[in-house]
């Protein structure tokens, strides 16, 4: 009886979705090829990894123009039961964008646009699927900027920021995303539109790195700046001792607090000179680059405090072409995977105290296991930061890519173990639940979305818990195990 009534289940499904495809025509697809595409993300994970475990492949793409067809597609998707997964960027590695139980992926890239720009309030409208340097641009035109901005900026879009958790660029003068917009519109797992603020129920903050779960947001109100002048500072640093020492001297002062700063170890910056992608080079040490913003005195003042502190930490200042040159760089750190085939890593949110602690950590695991660990981060608070520590590894090779995975495991131990978490979460970061939420924070985010979604639909088998196959206790024993034999194995790579 349950299977005459699964099947039954499947075929209504299969009549809905080609139902959407010949309403939609162009705009909907079955191709298999096509679906294959959008099947993965950034992750550089082997099929034999992925197709046994979960059904990455959807069963239609559909691209909605508005937020009226993504409201009827919400509808009929909630009606049927047939699972919903939002894509628009997809430029993250954890899968937070793919299907792991088929159904339909809606791609909304053609939500995109500046709805309306408002000068004196400070604040523009846009719909979700506008890349940040597309809205960069044009505000730039129109004498205005953003106050912050993802490391992704080309591709990533705005709706898609604010599911994640919206730190990057800016982040460390005027906070995270959620402190910047002032309200969206959203379309809810019952396909009906809302327009949410953080005086509305439910609420802004319910949405924020919800990451496609509770609802497909199809515009964003959020608060922008005037367009002023900036200037670009790197310095050499002797150690990682001092570079932290500086960047706390540098930032615990909130007149003068930097629009911008980030770092690179030598590894890094050793790696991208060798792939002839950048002049700079070190041996030692580490590079720090501050991006001030502001007015002309407020410059001068930034040039003043940092000519102070490196002379303070022993810090070598670099020309400005060369600190001009890292500022226009910025969106290109995931060019290290020119040195691939493959690149893995994990990104880890740490205190900056943590820093010194976390890196000499990554330095033992990179001695430990004979691979060359590379990490680059951004200051994205007073109290935090932001480490991308990453490894070449060849995804062609199946078993050499599931040893290296173990690594990934180390990284995000040493971040744990020095007061850390996954930065995102998505399907592959599950297991590591409980490090980013407290139990009391874990159960209020699932009540929440059983609440706002009691079928399930919305970007099913992401954030909220493990799946079987990745539950922390196999997980972690698993990844122990490969561990090992890594260090077995170890290859020099």
């Amino acid at each position: 009886m349950f299977q005459a009534c699964k099947q039954m289940q499947k075929t209504v499904s299969k009549i809905i979705l080609q139902k959407i495809q010949e309403e939609y025509g162009q705009r909907a697809s079955s191709s298999h090829m096509e679906r294959v595409l959008y099947s993965r993300d950034l992750a550089p994970v082997p099929s034999l990894l992925v197709d046994p475990l979960f059904h990455t492949l959807p069963d239609l793409i559909v691209c909605p123009i508005d937020t009226e067809e993504v409201m009827t597609l919400v509808q009929l998707a909630s009606t049927e039961g047939i699972p919903i997964t939002p894509r628009a960027g997809a430029t993250t590695v954890f899968f937070n964008s793919v299907p792991v139980k088929g159904g339909i992926v809606m791609d909304l890239n053609q939500l995109n646009g500046i709805v309306d720009l408002d000068g004196t309030d400070l604040t523009v409208t846009v719909k979700a699927a506008t890349t940040w340097s597309e809205l960069e641009s044009y505000l730039n035109r129109k004498g205005f900027a953003c106050k912050s901005m993802p490391s992704s900026a080309p591709a990533a879009t705005v709706g898609g920021w604010f599911c994640m958790m919206g730190y990057g660029i800016g982040s460390l003068k005027y906070g995270d995303l959620l402190s910047q917009i002032r309200a969206i519109k959203v379309v809810l797992p019952d396909g009906s539109a809302v327009s949410v603020s953080s005086a509305s129920d439910p609420p802004l903050k319910w949405f924020a790195a919800s990451e496609g779960t509770l609802g497909i947001i199809t515009e964003v109100k959020l608060e922008i700046r005037k367009l002023s002048g900036m200037k670009h500072f790197l310095l050499r640093v002797p150690n990682i001792r001092h570079a932290v020492l500086f960047i706390n001297d540098i930032i615990i002062d909130e007149k003068s607090r930097p629009y911008n700063l980030h770092f690179s170890d030598q590894y890094y910056v050793k790696m991208v000179h060798d792939l002839g992608l950048s002049e700079m080079n070190l041996e030692s040490g580490c590079l720090v680059a501050i991006d001030a913003e502001g007015s002309d005195k407020e410059l001068a003042q930034a040039e003043e405090t940092v000519g102070h502190m490196s002379k303070k930490h022993a810090a070598i200042l670099l020309t400005e072409a060369q600190a001009d040159a890292e500022w226009t760089e910025r969106f290109k750190s995931i060019r290290l995977k020119r040195g691939g085939p493959s690149l893995l890593g994990g990104e880890v949110l740490l205190p900056v105290d943590s820093l010194m602690g976390y890196l000499e950590d990554i330095k033992k695991i990179s001695d430990g296991y004979g691979v060359h660990l590379m990490s680059y981060g951004h200051v994205i608070s007073p109290t935090q930061a932001t480490v991308m520590t990453s490894f070449f590894t060849d995804e062609r090779r199946t078993l050499q890519y599931m040893l290296s995975l173990a690594l990934v495991k180390k990284i995000q131990d040493a971040g744990y173990r020095h007061g850390g978490c996954p930065y995102g979460v998505g399907l592959w970061n599950t297991p590591y639940i409980k490090r980013i939420y407290t139990s009391s924070d874990l159960k209020l985010l699932r009540k929440r979305k059983s609440k706002m979604d009691p079928k399930d639909i919305m970007n099913p088998g992401k954030l909220y818990r493990a799946p079987l196959i990745l539950n922390p206790l196999f997980f972690h024993t698993g990844m122990e195990a490969f561990a090992l034999l890594r260090r077995v194995f170890r290859n020099g790579r």
